[in-house]
């Protein structure tokens, strides 16, 4: 009974640490997303910037 006790806890604390690893993992990933899409939004705030640019010039 005590090794199965034993095994119980092991494998318990296991899936514990394994949820909050995959938890950490999609907050990083989550992050990253978010970084990415504001690196979007400066890219084409700049190429508007240059279109107005060129449209004033004509």
């Amino acid at each position: 009974m005590d090794l199965f006790l034993f095994i119980s806890v092991i494998v318990g604390m296991t899936f514990i640490f394994l949820y909050f690893v995959i938890r950490y993992d999609l907050k990083k990933k989550t992050l990253e997303l978010e970084e990415k899409k504001l690196e979007l939004e400066e890219k084409k705030l700049e190429l508007q910037k240059k279109q107005q640019e060129q449209e004033e010039k004509q």
